[in-house]
Order: C-alpha cells, then sequence, then structure tokens
C-alpha cells in the first residue's frame, strides 16, 4: 500500500508486549479515526485489521524510532508510542501542519542536571526551554523535518554511550533546529500519576528547583470581578495560590 502523498499513524514497534501493547493503540485509532491509514515499523510482519501497512526494520537499540521515524510513508504523520491511548479525533492535528511543520508536547522532564553532566549542549540551554516527549508528534515530510531529525540522530549517537535514551538528545537539536514548530497543549500527552510522582521521587538526578513553581496565575480573592479585593499581603496571595494552582 502507498501512502507516499497522504495522511496517516506511524508506529514502531518491536518485541511481542510492545507489538501487543501498539495494536491496543492502533485499535483505539481505529476507533475515532476509522479512515485513517496506520502503519507498523516492525522486527516481524504484523498482521492485523488496525494495521493498513506494515515494514520490517532491523532494531539496534531499545529506541529505534531516532533511526526509521523518518522513513515515514506518509507526507503529513502522527507519531504514537505503543503506549498510547486515544480518546478522540485526532486528525484534528493535521490543521496544524498548514502553518508549522512540526508539533509536539512538553514533558515533564525539563532540565535534568544529571544529563546536564553528561552533555555538555544540553546544560547550556535554558531552564525554561524543557524537554518534550517524541512519543507523541505530527510532522510534515519536509526538509527541515528531515534536517532536524538527522540532526537529532547525529546527537543520539555521539551521546549514546553516555545516555542511551532519546529525550535529552532531542531537546538539544530542537534547541538548535530552524523548522517552524508547535507545542500542543497537554491534553494530546496526558501522562500517569507514576510518571508525575517520579519527578519527586528522583530529585537527585533532576534537581531540587526542577518543577518548582515559578510564576503563578490566578486572581487570590475570586471576588474581585464584583469590585472587591481583601488580601492584605504577598504571604496571603502566596499562601491562596499553593492551595488553588492545578497539578502539574
Amino acid at each position: 500500500m502507498n501512502h507516499n502523498t497522504s495522511r496517516g499513524v506511524l508506529y514502531i514497534a518491536f518485541n511481542e508486549p510492545f507489538i501487543r501493547e501498539a495494536l491496543i493503540s492502533a485499535e483505539s485509532v481505529k476507533k475515532r479515526c476509522p479512515d485513517l491509514p496506520i502503519t507498523f515499523f516492525s522486527d516481524r510482519l504484523v498482521d492485523s485489521e488496525f494495521v493498513d501497512e506494515c515494514r520490517v526494520i532491523s532494531v539496534n537499540h531499545i529506541r529505534a524510532k531516532v533511526d526509521y521515524v523518518d522513513q515515514t510513508p506518509y507526507n503529513e504523520t502522527i507519531f504514537l508510542d505503543t503506549d498510547t491511548v486515544v480518546n478522540h479525533d485526532i486528525t484534528e492535528l493535521f490543521g496544524i501542519l498548514e502553518k508549522f511543520d512540526f508539533a509536539i508536547c512538553h514533558d515533564l522532564a525539563r532540565k535534568r542536571e544529571s544529563i546536564s553532566a553528561k552533555i555538555p549542549e544540553y546544560a547550556s540551554i535554558p531552564y525554561a526551554f524543557p524537554e518534550v516527549n517524541p512519543g507523541v508528534m505530527v510532522f510534515k515530510k519536509s526538509q527541515p523535518v528531515m534536517d532536524f531529525f538527522q540532526s537529532w540522530r547525529d546527537l543520539f549517537y555521539h551521546y549514546f554511550s553516555r545516555w542511551p535514551y532519546e529525550q535529552p538528545t532531542f531537546r538539544t537539536a530542537l534547541w538548535h533546529s530552524h523548522m517552524r514548530y508547535y507545542i500542543l497543549p497537554v491534553e494530546y500527552n496526558i501522562r500517569s500519576k507514576g510518571n508525575r510522582d517520579k519527578q519527586d521521587k528522583f530529585k537527585h538526578e533532576f534537581g531540587n528547583d526542577h518543577l518548582k513553581p515559578r510564576i503563578y496565575h490566578m486572581h487570590a480573592d475570586p471576588k474581585i470581578n464584583q469590585g472587591q479585593y481583601n488580601i492584605k499581603s504577598l504571604d496571603e496571595a502566596l499562601l491562596f495560590c499553593k492551595k488553588n494552582f492545578m497539578e502539574y
């Protein structure tokens, strides 16, 4: 099947448990977007009613997406990790590509002290430019995007012996990229409570200031729009914010 001039969803899934997980995800896509084609890149042929095309790849490490994501058969691709479950029509993501080449969500990892000690280029990037999560991406098969993926691949292998996972080098490549990209809202990559708890459990790796609130944005007196403001001090306003902020 040839999707070279179309849109579709790409999974890179290998090893039996992850293939089974990916099939659940693909089923969720077909339930919400029945006309959206799905391609698997896998270490074996996957025959399923939820997979329109499967290509066999050679897997050399657990982050094979860095090697193959740019080989998508689609002009416009939604890439999904195997551990995703789609609960809405996601074809709306393609609308972003009318203006941007690439879109992705922020990750809870912002700037890790442990990684900064291993990757100098990562360390030089400000905290306010956090990691992003390449488990959910939408992108055009354009030259700027292909150049970005190549830059990411080069950095990944350069630092592979120091850190064999993708997000820190992805952050570094994105910082230096010239492609037009957009940060998607959180509802496109809703993470688990366990993932959030990990940030606190591993403060020794992330750093004590990791995810520390920088700016609160709320009225400390909800009656301000009725002409009242009875907050008497900064401490009182800050206490209200700390009690009422939305968890992240």
